[in-house]
């Protein structure tokens, strides 16, 4: 079969997990057998093969490459999001590939950049489209639904305006794919992909040296760990507020520098560490429960399949996709950020789980080979 993946960023520019969900699943359809290409946005144009991948980059259509997002003026980055969600002036440069190309499918991993532009683009030569939600960027510009520290119920006035035209094009796909039942479901309320086969397919993690599991450091107290983005959407406050004491909690992550100072002079408390960047097998071979407190609804959650591949159980809150990746009493918990109890009460059953022999971690579910079979068999259906 022959697959074209659109991808906002690409290896080696990568902004979160959707690129690294892209990059597993394109190498992990080469080594099935199938011919994979990317077509993604970069600084300039080129060409280059990486890993069997054949890699189309693309310079940007718009005002400015998002990847730069951080440097922009409020005002360009309203026209930025304007541009993009129904981007004419990528047409050529992406049709030029498509119809050399000659894909089975389009697939659209991630769509900033690309623009959804490309639904169309790609239905009226006649191929097939498959789209994966890995965010709420169809919904809103800022992409996460969060806003004054909660969780917006559905689209305001001016998400509904600006993605307007992002909702037109959603009839052009033909498939589409949720990371997580939730993202997917809030998409389907809000009137997009009606014409389009559903189906869930969590993101893949990438396998680990089963070593490092068994070297894991085994500690006379229990280590704690929070891993993310320092932002209040994550929960990083609500964690510091309501962590015991008498208990060591390591912060592995990066945020705006006022604000992790804020952060470090509000929760001066020496069983509370500042850890900074890590890489992810230095982080789960030093903790041993990891919280993830998100206030806002993530659509998946990468670090809880992560964790529980090197048989660390998770404690998240009830938010978004996180409570379909972890079954009480066996991977981990579910807490509600707004009862302290319940999360205190949680704390103390995740510690009591960790000690027990009644853990039971899922081997398969988020395996690449399966992901990717699980794409294989959805891109034949729709096809």
């Amino acid at each position: 079969m022959k697959i074209l993946i659109a991808s906002a960023l690409y290896y080696p520019h990568i902004k979160g997990g959707g690129e690294i969900s892209t990059q597993i699943l394109a190498e992990g359809l080469v080594k099935q057998g199938h011919s994979v290409s990317v077509v993604t946005i970069a600084q300039e144009n080129g060409e280059e093969i990486l890993n069997g991948v054949k890699i189309y980059r693309l310079s940007t259509s718009n005002i400015y490459w998002s990847f730069n997002t951080n440097n922009q003026s409020k005002i360009k980055k309203l026209l930025w999001h304007t541009v993009d969600a129904y981007n004419i002036f990528i047409k050529s440069k992406f049709e030029k590939i498509l119809l050399q190309e000659q894909p089975d499918i389009v697939h659209s991993s991630t769509i900033e950049d690309i623009s959804s532009y490309i639904w169309k683009v790609s239905k009226l030569h006649g191929f097939k489209v498959v789209h994966t939600l890995r965010s709420y960027t169809s919904l809103c510009p800022n992409a996460i639904m969060f806003k004054n520290n909660e969780n917006c119920d559905g689209q305001c006035i001016s998400c509904k305006l600006i993605t307007y035209p992002k909702k037109i094009l959603s009839s052009y796909v033909d498939g589409i794919v949720g990371i997580s039942k939730f993202v997917l479901n809030t998409h389907i309320k809000s009137g997009y992909f009606k014409n389009a086969r559903k189906t869930i397919i969590f993101n893949p993690i990438n396998d680990i040296d089963k070593n490092l599991q068994i070297s894991k450091k085994k500690n006379n107290e229990l280590l704690f760990g929070f891993v993310g983005r320092l932002e209040e959407a994550k929960g990083i406050e609500f964690l510091l507020e309501n962590f015991p004491s008498d208990k060591i909690l390591y912060i592995f992550g990066n945020g705006k520098e006022s604000y992790v100072n804020y952060l470090k002079k509000k929760f001066d408390n020496k069983n509370i560490v500042f850890k900074g960047y890590a890489k992810t097998k230095d982080i789960y071979t030093t903790i041993d429960i990891l919280i993830v407190p998100s206030l806002w609804n993530e659509p998946f959650g990468r670090i809880v399949p992560e964790a529980n591949s090197y048989e660390i159980p998770v404690l998240v809150s009830n938010r978004g996709g996180l409570p379909e990746l972890v079954i009480n009493g066996k991977n981990g918990y579910v807490f509600n950020p707004n009862n302290t109890n319940d999360f205190n009460e949680k704390l103390n059953l995740i510690q009591e789980l960790y000690s027990s022999e009644n853990m039971i971690f899922d081997s398969k579910t988020f395996k690449e080979n399966y992901i990717v079979q699980q794409y294989v068999e959805f891109y034949k259906d729709v096809i």
